[in-house]
């Protein structure tokens, strides 16, 4: 959204970008974030992001 803006800017200074956030429930989690943080934290941190019940399966892939 960062970008999108910063390239709105450039080709028009006059639009205002605005960038509404959503509710966590209805939120996208990429994957890359999934990769990064299942080495680093606990499964109670973890299952915030996906369900537990494929927690010892991403344990088993990526550590």
């Amino acid at each position: 959204e960062f970008t999108m803006m910063m390239a709105n800017r450039k080709l028009d200074p006059d639009v205002e970008t605005v960038f509404l956030m959503a509710d966590e429930e209805y939120a996208h989690v990429s994957s890359s974030l999934i990769k990064q943080i299942t080495p680093l934290s606990n499964d109670e941190k973890l299952a915030r992001f996906v369900p537990a019940e494929i927690i010892p399966l991403l344990r088993r892939k990526l550590g």
